[in-house]
């Protein structure tokens, strides 16, 4: 496939201000701030929500999830002990459809099922193939998210590889990015598969989120519009996608920091959002989880949970 049959989206925004509650995106469509937290210091890498109220953060150097009711209250830190302390580095999570939380463990290599009580249920090894045929347990990861075939997927190092398990660590497919998409110097992060086979991806190098309809769907490429005055696009920093291929995306671009992109017939409207987290804030995660739209900012910790309703 050569860059000339790859569709380039261009995005025309369109101011929306938030309010305390609610706000319209589209017609008979709104987006809902279901809760405002602001949780203990530290840095937070990763973070899931459970449809039953509870929000779980990744503290890996406080060596801890901790785990929120939606009011804003500590319910429980969450820590690996077994009768006697063991070194817990989280580095990635998800909630999944039989009501665990999935969390990757960097200390011990191992993805451990983590009940709502906080007790952890078990562990299992991501068992991945090496070249010469033998199966290797993955150290690290770069993400981890949960389809609803409860497939466990997960970006294999930097390797630009992003590879599906089952819930036994079994390996099950591998997509490679390098080979999929025909970039030079790309540095590919925050792949996540939706239950249909539609696959989205953010490319560093470009700036651009790049995505494909179905398991089969011809890839194209989302990057922002320019801003008045500006010489160069803003970049990414991060984005998340809901099922319905809704993406929620903090760029560079400091008029228009957080962006809501709707699909529609001729590709994607992008419209700006203000959630109020504060002015002085510039770094931004985003996460989906749970069917909501997790969102903090990286240098107050401030965090608010939405969700887009009909």
């Amino acid at each position: 496939m050569t860059s000339g049959n790859w569709h380039r989206t261009y995005l025309a925004l369109a101011v929306i201000v938030a309010g305390l509650a609610c706000f319209s995106i589209a017609e008979a469509q709104t987006v809902k701030v279901v809760a405002r937290l602001n949780p203990e210091p530290g840095v937070i890498v990763d973070a899931a929500v459970q449809p039953t109220g509870h929000l779980y953060l990744l503290y890996p150097e406080a060596g801890r999830v901790a785990d929120y009711t939606l009011d804003g209250e500590l319910y429980q830190h969450i820590i690996r002990e077994g009768g006697q302390e063991h070194l817990f580095w989280p580095t990635a999570c998800d909630w999944s459809m039989t009501g665990d939380l999935l969390v990757f463990d960097e200390a011990a290599h191992k993805v451990f099922f983590i009940g709502q009580d906080g007790n952890i249920m078990r562990g299992i090894d991501l068992a991945f193939p090496s070249g010469d045929g033998t199966l290797l347990a993955l150290s690290r990861i770069g993400d981890l998210s949960v389809g609803s075939s409860n497939t466990i997927w997960v970006t294999v190092g930097d390797s630009g590889t992003v590879a599906g398990f089952d819930y036994d660590g079994n390996h099950v497919v591998s997509l490679d990015l390098s080979a999929m998409l025909p970039y030079a110097n790309a540095t590919y992060t925050r792949p996540q598969v939706l239950s249909d086979g539609s696959l989205f991806v953010l490319d560093y190098h470009q700036g651009a989120i790049l995505y494909r309809q179905g398991p089969h769907g011809q890839f194209r490429r989302i990057i922002l519009d320019q801003p008045t005055g500006m010489t160069a696009a803003p970049g990414i920093q991060d984005f998340a996608v809901d099922e319905s291929g809704n993406i929620l995306v903090a760029s560079y671009d400091p008029e228009s920091p957080l962006l809501l992109l709707t699909p529609g017939d001729a590709g994607y409207q992008s419209h700006a959002i203000d959630v109020g987290l504060g002015a002085g804030s510039q770094r931004f995660a985003v996460r989906c989880s749970g069917g909501m739209f997790i969102l903090w900012a990286k240098e107050t910790n401030n965090l608010v949970l939405l969700e887009l309703t009909q």
